[in-house]
């Protein structure tokens, strides 16, 4: 027995430690990317965007169909979590081509193509990413006019997503995916949970780059609001999603992703995760 109990308790400890591991926070920026639209014989187009500071942004315009198509008037702007580079998003963008969307990916300065930008690892997101995403809306409605502007995000790009999104009358929905409400918030609980502090901006317009702050003064015009959480999640949670809801409760939909953190929204079931989002755009009427 005492054999047993020495074979079971470190197995019990494995476990433990696993189940109490926190979801990594800080930026991760990589230059080069591993796969490319081309690697998936996607119609697409590279595009350059100049954002307000003088930033130059690299970026993919993905096709529904063919380029001299122009059936679909419909696109989305997808905003990565600061984690490689846009080359990540490309599943989650090939599901919104099958839902008949324009896509428009891109980098925030200091990743992949982009401007240099100087990065580190110990901040969570950089105040100047919400000019790169703005730029992005502003060079959609001046090359693509007639298009529809919907904005999807997963972690920091969630919370991008949601604050850029309510302070601009361009954008008609927004889905975010594991989106953080304040950077207080999110810099005192990954303290406590993982004893590392985590950096954020000073000196930035909060109603621009926090939801929270952003959904009570701004974000009328928008038409839908979709949250993504983790029944797991510990850092962004789901109270965190009922709160973003009661600021917008009309327009605003929740979907929670069973059993899981964060990190494994998408890539736990992605079809229930796409069928949400197509559920959430037939609500919509977009």
């Amino acid at each position: 027995m005492k054999l047993l109990n020495k074979l079971i308790l470190p197995v019990l400890i494995c476990v433990s430690t696993i189940a109490g591991a926190q979801q990594k926070l800080g930026l991760n920026a990589v230059r080069t990317y591993d796969v490319t639209p081309a690697d998936y014989g996607l119609v697409f187009d590279t595009i350059r965007v100049t954002t307000d500071d003088d930033a130059s942004l690299f970026g993919w315009h993905l096709y529904p169909g063919e380029k001299n198509d122009k059936s679909s008037k419909k696109s989305v702007i997808i905003s990565h979590d600061g984690n490689i580079n846009m080359a990540n998003s490309l599943e989650q963008a090939g599901k919104f081509l099958g839902l008949g969307y324009h896509v428009f990916m891109y980098d925030y300065r200091g990743f992949g193509k982009s401007s240099d930008f100087n990065v580190s690892p110990k901040f969570f997101i950089y105040q100047q990413f919400a000019s790169d995403l703005t730029g992005m809306i502003e060079y959609v409605k001046k090359y693509h006019a007639l298009f529809s502007v919907d904005l999807y995000g997963y972690g920091i790009g969630g919370g991008l997503s949601l604050g850029v999104g309510a302070n601009n009358l361009k954008v008609h929905n927004v889905i975010a995916d594991n989106p953080y409400s304040t950077f207080e918030t999110v810099q005192n609980r990954y303290e406590q949970k993982s004893g590392t502090r985590i950096m954020m901006p000073i000196g930035y317009n909060v109603t621009l780059l926090e939801p929270k702050m952003a959904l009570i003064d701004k974000g009328d015009h928008l038409r839908g609001i979709l949250l993504i959480i983790g029944e797991q999640g510990n850092i962004m949670t789901q109270a965190d999603m009922l709160e973003l809801q009661a600021m917008k409760k009309k327009v605003t939909t929740i979907y929670t992703v069973k059993g899981v953190d964060n990190d494994k929204n998408f890539s736990s079931n992605r079809d229930e995760y796409f069928k949400q989002i197509k559920a959430f755009y037939e609500k919509v009427g977009d």
